[in-house]
């Protein structure tokens, strides 16, 4: 396996660029408090040298404990008052002692960082908010207001018959890039010519970051290596995989190719979540790629652009998460340090798409694409982002994350002689429906609730989108907090 681009810190730990150090899904016990468990977290990071680029730092209040689910209100996820700091130690008398007062007091000042910044969610160091700051001085602006994007009645996830309403003719013919100038000016499209490097944040017309162009790591020959080695593990081992016809032919793909998804979710018939089942080939093979360095740093670095560019969202997506591995600690997470509970292997030759919506997927949340392979993106593997009327240029080892359930999208096809594999990340929408129904489907709640209970829902449900919405972070919050 090649070194990835790791190095060693004064204390002799290794670390990459690419590692990061929140967002992974807790395993506690089964009665737990979120924000200690978070604090323990943060404390364990103080002492070492820190490159990664954010930490975590507790929620503003206590996330609900699994026994009050069923009628605690999620609303808390948005305030913007942080917990009380907690009162100063006694002098130490000893070196451990003096060790876990200097600790203590850096947590101390993060959190009072926390509180100075308006929020309690994602503290970032000045590295981070300086890479925010110049992003935002990129940003691209759409003539769409995300209020008024087509979802679901109650708002968990994205609109199934929306999917059908879509532009017609981007599947299954090969554009030229005139071809697509010609769409654009035909069609009222823009072309963004993306490089892949930078990160562009996609402002909706009420100044909402609604998804990011997120691009690449400073380490562009580290993180070729990176992307090189995923793209071959795709390339040099799909002949180990065994796939159902509904593998190759799915609905989403332009053409047959294979992909195999693992992960938690639920919805599609399970009764309550558990991990995405395979045949024993497939689960020996995606549990390969799953241990690898490469897609660990893949995950990594599509966390980190999550924390960055939506921390109120992030922050959402990490205490359910954390919630949902309390209630059955026995489940197994893709990665250690990611908040999206799931993932695709989209082994292509020719991972290509046609306009499709994820609409299993949280309405408003966030899903992250990475494109890998050997390809021209001036002529193939164009992302189109059908809703907000955007052709964009996507090169193979940069990332993107879009609200994929309720903004359609689609590819380019590439040339016949080029490969274009795909790495994707995700969280379904039941999920977070079964925290919030006290881990029940909504059947089961529906046959034990009050009628007051079932008139608080009622209300809650009318509210959903528009609180969800507004987890998205705004220009004028992410420029506040990276001044």
């Amino acid at each position: 396996m090649p070194n990835l681009g790791r190095r060693a810190l004064r204390s002799g730990k290794e670390y990459s660029s690419f590692d990061l150090c929140v967002g992974a899904p807790l395993e506690p016990e089964e009665y737990f408090d979120v924000e200690e468990c978070l604090a323990e977290r943060f404390g364990d990071q103080d002492g070492e040298d820190e490159p990664v680029p954010i930490s975590a730092a507790p929620f503003s209040e206590t996330t609900p404990q699994p026994s009050t689910l069923a009628t605690a209100s999620t609303s808390h996820l948005l305030s913007n008052s942080p917990s009380p700091l907690p009162s100063p130690s006694p002098p130490p008398s000893s070196p451990s002692a003096l060790k876990l007062s200097s600790k203590r007091r850096r947590h101390r000042k993060r959190m009072q960082a926390a509180t100075d910044a308006g929020h309690a969610g994602i503290i970032r160091k000045s590295v981070a908010q300086r890479h925010v700051h110049v992003a935002l001085g990129h940003a691209v602006q759409v003539d769409v207001d995300a209020a008024h994007l087509a979802h679901s009645k109650p708002a968990w996830v994205g609109l199934r018959s929306a999917e059908t309403e879509h532009e017609a003719g981007m599947g299954g013919r090969a554009y030229t890039r005139d071809q697509i100038e010609a769409l654009t000016g035909a069609k009222g499209l823009r072309y963004i010519n993306w490089l892949g490097r930078t990160s562009i944040p996609l402002v909706d017309s009420k100044g909402r970051v609604i998804a990011v162009l997120g691009g690449m790591p400073r380490d562009l020959a580290g993180w070729k290596l990176v992307t090189d080695t995923a793209a071959k593990l795709f390339a040099e081992r799909v002949g180990e995989g065994s796939f159902t016809l509904d593998q190759l032919h799915h609905r989403r793909a332009q053409e047959p190719y294979p992909s195999i998804s693992r992960g938690v979710s639920h919805g599609g018939g399970q009764t309550e979540p558990g991990e995405l089942c395979n045949n024993t080939e497939n689960t020996r093979l995606t549990d390969d790629f799953l241990g690898n360095d490469a897609f660990k740093r893949l995950a990594g670095f599509a966390n980190c652009l999550f924390a960055l560019f939506a921390p109120i969202l992030f922050t959402f997506y990490q205490a359910q998460m954390a919630i949902l591995a309390g209630w059955r600690p026995s489940l197994r997470w893709n990665f250690a340090r990611s908040v999206f509970a799931a993932c695709t292997f989209n082994f292509g030759p020719h991972a290509i798409t046609v306009p499709h919506l994820d609409f299993g997927n949280l309405a408003w949340g966030w899903c992250s694409i990475t494109a890998l392979g050997d390809f021209d993106p001036d002529v193939g593997g164009q992302l189109i982002l059908w809703d907000l009327r955007l052709v964009i240029r996507f090169p193979p080892g940069s990332t993107i994350l879009i609200p994929s359930a309720i903004i359609r999208h689609s590819n380019v096809p590439v040339a016949a002689h080029e490969q274009r594999f795909s790495f994707t990340q995700y969280t379904a929408g039941g999920l977070f429906r079964w925290i919030r129904n006290g881990f029940q489907t909504e059947e089961a709640w529906e046959r034990t609730a009050t009628r007051e209970a079932k008139r608080a829902r009622a209300a809650e449900d009318s509210h959903r989108w528009e609180k969800g919405v507004d987890m998205f972070s705004t220009v004028d919050s992410l420029q506040t907090d990276s001044d």
